[in-house]
């Protein structure tokens, strides 16, 4: 039960806690503060000075750090279930493509990120890496539903939604750094698509500003076979190689996939300081192959796991992701050692908020640290009886098992409801919008 208090603080007690991931275990909790947006006492005596509080009984509950979803296209969820069961190309060419000129714009970001910041919410997941088109729309979702996000522009040298003819994206670049939200939750970046739908100047350039600005330069890099077998063809380079030729390669810029590497290309990751995320499950639904994560791990990469876009996945629960790949690893290496639970659970946590070059501020749970924390309840029949609880995180846990999500100080779900938004509202309009994507390629939402 949750008491509320006019104050801004919020004390947590009982239950367990995991304060860091990897490095500390689930011990017996008794009071942790948090004083507006940040934690000030972790796992304190609860003889301690009291305050004027909210208090949120955790009693038989795990306290943990937020996660983090270091990859997402989060207004894809109005194409989710589209086009399943295709190969990648046709898959991206003959159906993704095509449904967002025709539908992608302003309304459509704002709403499908609504839509997945819901989910991502209810699914314990409090920070959020996205990148796709008009993006500032994006960033006002993340805020209105209260999750911190790094809110990435989608830069090709193909029409896209927000910037019809090749070569504009600079100006609509500018646009999006002018109007996306001045919010402490959001933080600004770019997002380069691929070595094969950008340019080497449009990837020169976009690291250069993305240096000037200081934030992050995401791109996705060696996803599929064809892919490298395209940029070995065009430049006679991998794409690693070909964007260590260019001076890309350095702190801030993220590869998203990573799946098809030489061990040469993945030495230059380690040399160069690039953060990888980690997207099994849609790499196995697009059948592109197994990143070798844990080799990666292993060599010293800071490696984060993601989502992918809902309709490539087709959905936003980390807990899932986190099981997908440590199976994945264990399968492709024969090593039931391969990415073991901790290390999956640091991916999705401290690694990840590493990745964001964000560790300072999130991803453990230290006093000074933004109070980014969730609340799981375990009292489940597939979480009974529990032995070990991170092996239980990553092995059985689920989204649905979050009772709590704190994001910033704010409650944004209380016992598995979103306090910030009206959930039903929001569905009803992505309903809505569904019924005229889903004509337009001679399918109708189920039930109309």
């Amino acid at each position: 039960m949750t008491e509320k208090a006019p104050s801004e603080n919020t004390v947590l007690v009982g239950g367990m806690i995991l304060t860091e991931p990897g490095r500390t275990g689930v011990v017996k909790h008794e009071k942790t503060l948090i004083a507006e947006d940040r934690l000030v006492e972790v796992n304190v005596s609860r003889l301690t000075e009291e305050v004027d509080a909210r208090i949120v009984d955790c009693s038989h509950c795990l306290i943990m750090p937020g996660l983090i979803n270091g990859h997402v296209h989060a207004a894809m969820s109005l194409l989710r279930g589209l086009a399943d069961d295709l190969p990648f190309h046709r898959w991206l060419n003959e159906y993704i493509f095509p449904a967002e000129s025709t539908h992608v714009g302003p309304e459509f970001v704002y709403l499908g990120t609504m839509i997945s910041s819901m989910e991502m919410a209810l699914n314990g997941i409090t920070t959020f890496a996205d990148g796709y088109f008009h993006m500032e729309h994006a960033a006002r979702a993340a805020v209105d539903v209260g999750l911190r996000a790094v809110i990435a522009q989608g830069i090709l040298d193909v029409p896209a939604p927000d910037a019809a003819s090749p070569g504009s994206w600079k100006g609509r670049m500018h646009e999006f750094l002018e109007s996306c939200p001045r919010d402490p939750l959001i933080s600004p970046a770019l997002f380069c698509h691929s070595t094969y739908l950008c340019s080497p100047e449009t990837l020169r350039d976009a690291a250069a500003l993305a240096r000037e600005l200081r934030t992050l330069l995401f791109c996705h890099v060696s996803e599929t076979a064809p892919e490298v077998d395209d940029v070995a063809h065009r430049y006679g380079r991998r794409p690693v190689e070909h964007l260590d030729a260019l001076n890309i390669l350095g702190e801030g810029f993220v590869a998203v996939h990573a799946v098809h590497l030489s061990d040469r290309e993945k030495e230059m990751l380690v040399e160069a300081g690039v953060g990888v995320v980690h997207c099994p499950e849609s790499n196995m639904k697009l059948a592109a192959g197994a990143c070798d994560a844990s080799g990666l791990s292993r060599r010293g990469v800071a490696m984060g796991i993601g989502t992918d876009g809902p309709a490539s996945n087709n959905n936003l629960d980390l807990f899932e992701e986190m099981r997908s790949a440590s199976l994945m690893a264990k399968l492709v290496t024969r090593d039931p050692e391969a990415l073991d639970a901790r290390t999956v659970l640091r991916m999705a946590t401290i690694d990840g908020a590493r990745v964001l070059g964000m560790d300072d501020r999130i991803g453990s749970l230290e006093p000074g640290k933004f109070a980014d924390v969730i609340v799981i309840d375990p009292d489940r029949p597939h979480l009974t009886p529990m032995y070990v609880p991170e092996s239980h995180l990553v092995y059985a846990a689920r989204g649905s098992d979050v009772r709590d999500v704190i994001v910033n100080g704010r409650m944004v779900v209380d016992h598995g409801r979103i306090t910030t938004v009206d959930e039903e509202e929001f569905k009803a309009r992505a309903r809505t919008m569904a019924s005229e994507i889903g004509r337009g390629v001679g399918l109708r939402e189920c039930g109309e």
